[in-house]
């Protein structure tokens, strides 16, 4: 009776995580239903599927990994242990929520009909397998420290004794790689600049823009 209760318990949360994700697929599609294709001063939800340029600065390299990239995003995870409700109690669970975000910079893109800088604060990733990822769970580690100079400030477990420690992964993005953005446009000092639209999805992402709009990702 317990091993069947504890698999209805898991098979509710694996429901309710199914229709989360397609809640959020249901969003992303409507949004990039909506947006427009990017073009002189325009503004509002716009799109723009073209290839990533090197910004002013040239290329840079990646902090962790060292590979050379037109532009970087390093991102931390604290890995903590959560309760689960269930038929029979609480069950512990292992989860991971974002902390910390740095970027190289905004990210540079040139399509058919536009060149824009894209701020990427706020916008859901979707560069693949990471080039970098690692676990750190001593906070006096090597990456730890790293991270530490990196960011301005040590890493804070905000679950105190239910931390297990923090993941980190950086992504690259090489010139002329292809990518499709979705976001608000907005000008600033002349340029044209995608960034978060409020209360939608913000969507940077290596699958070009007819397979995300037909699903295929």
């Amino acid at each position: 009776m317990y091993a069947l209760m504890t698999l209805l318990s898991a098979g509710l949360e694996a429901s309710a995580g199914v229709v989360s994700k397609k809640v959020g697929t249901a969003r992303r599609r409507r949004v990039i239903h909506k947006a427009e294709p990017i073009t002189g001063d325009t503004t509002g939800l716009r799109e723009i599927d073209g290839r990533v340029t090197a910004g002013p600065g040239g290329p840079t390299s990646a902090p962790l990994s060292g590979r050379a990239c037109a532009w970087y995003a390093v991102t931390v995870y604290e890995r903590y242990r959560a309760w689960r409700p269930g038929p029979l109690g609480p069950t512990d669970v292992i989860r991971d929520v974002r902390v910390a975000q740095r970027f190289s910079g905004p990210l540079h893109v040139t399509g058919a009909t536009a060149a824009v800088r894209v701020d990427p604060r706020g916008a859901a990733l979707e560069l693949g397998d990471p080039v970098f990822s690692e676990f750190e769970d001593n906070p006096s580690g090597a990456l730890a420290a790293r991270l530490t100079a990196m960011l301005g400030d040590r890493l804070r477990p905000r679950h105190r004794d239910r931390t297990v420690g923090f993941l980190v992964e950086e992504h690259v993005v090489a010139v002329d790689d292809p990518v499709y953005v979705v976001g608000q446009a907005r000008t600033e000092l002349g340029d044209l600049v995608i960034g978060k639209p409020s209360m939608q999805p913000f969507i940077i992402t290596r699958t070009s823009a007819m397979r995300v709009a037909t699903g295929q990702d």
